[in-house]
């Protein structure tokens, strides 16, 4: 089964494609493709001109994306979410290929209503996402989570971690600096810088663009709580593993996507939701102290562990499921 995967969120495409067998011959096992558009076209209800640009580029980039389809043979495509997905999954629709969408927030990507309408199935991470696509071509299959992060053992020692996401966050990082000579006396911070300027050293500040999975799940055992932005995916492992969290939502994602994330993980009780326009080293540095005092007994409840923990293996069998159609 040759199978394309799109979008722009790899963190749940990882997942699945841990889940694809690797011990059959050649013939009868799975080849992945990653293909998205990396000019695909945005469309954004406060950019009006913006969108139409997008709308009058999208005919030529979906010919192009139909061509490369063609050519790899694709069987099957499954998209996760972004602009960059738009143009793989209209163009998959016009070779009649199989077509999944799977979504991971709380409610509905753009991306993903714009393409829902040509979708065979359409797998939703959470109850919540239910309302916004037809019936029968839903399945709830959660949000799938990295197998080695799955596998972590909690062991909080003076940890800290704070992370920006994979672009990094200046405010946070500006944030964070005055308040390093008192965190790295007591605590050993880890710090996810992401693409911005590398900070400066210091002993017990550890710091890199971007740590592997198995060097977050090493920080994730260990770690006391985290500090960062509320991207569904980062929400969705610190509720498996019930790290509490002061999280500093990015203002102006669509419908308040990221806030929406932090505080579902504050009605956990794992979470302390600051801001970014009351974010000062003074008000970080309660925040923090605030999370730590969290009830113990209160974190986590209500999570849907269970579909978090086989979500990634759901979603391989609904890809299995449409590669006979």
């Amino acid at each position: 089964m040759r199978l394309v995967i799109t979008g722009s969120h790899p963190t749940p495409a990882q997942a699945l494609m841990e889940q694809l067998p690797k011990d059959l011959p050649a013939q009868a096992g799975w080849t992945v493709f990653q293909l998205s558009s990396a000019t695909g076209p945005k469309f954004k209800r406060y950019d009006w001109f913006g969108s139409l640009v997008g709308g009058v580029r999208l005919p030529g980039l979906v010919w192009q994306v139909k061509r490369k389809l063609q050519l790899i043979k694709a069987e099957l495509v499954i998209s996760f979410g972004g602009f960059s997905s738009v143009p793989v999954v209209l163009a998959a629709k016009l070779l009649h290929l199989p077509i999944i969408i799977h979504e991971q927030t709380f409610g509905a990507g753009l991306a993903s209503r714009l393409t829902a309408r040509v979708a065979d199935r359409i797998a939703v991470s959470w109850k919540s996402s239910l309302k916004y696509f037809p019936r029968h071509k839903i399945v709830l299959t959660g949000n799938p989570v990295r197998q080695t992060i799955l596998k972590v053992r909690r062991r909080p020692e003076k940890v800290l971690y704070f992370s920006g996401g994979s672009q990094g966050a200046q405010i946070i990082n500006q944030t964070l600096e005055p308040l390093l000579p008192e965190l790295t006396k007591k605590f050993m911070v880890y710090h996810q810088y992401g693409r911005l300027p590398r900070p400066a050293g210091r002993k017990n500040y550890v710091t890199k663009s971007y740590f592997s999975v198995d060097e977050l799940a090493q920080i994730y055992s260990r770690c006391r709580l985290a500090i960062g932005r509320a991207g569904i995916n980062t929400v969705t492992e610190l509720a498996y593993l019930k790290i509490p969290a002061v999280l500093v939502p990015l203002p102006h994602t669509q419908k308040n996507e990221q806030a929406i994330n932090a505080h579902y993980l504050k009605k956990l009780g794992l979470a302390v939701v600051l801001p970014q326009d009351q974010l000062t080293p003074a008000s970080l540095l309660g925040a923090i102290n605030q999370v730590d005092r969290l009830p113990q007994t209160r974190r986590g409840l209500g999570f849907p562990r269970s579909r978090v923990m086989n979500a990634a293996s759901n979603l391989f069998r609904l890809c299995s499921s449409l590669s006979v159609l």
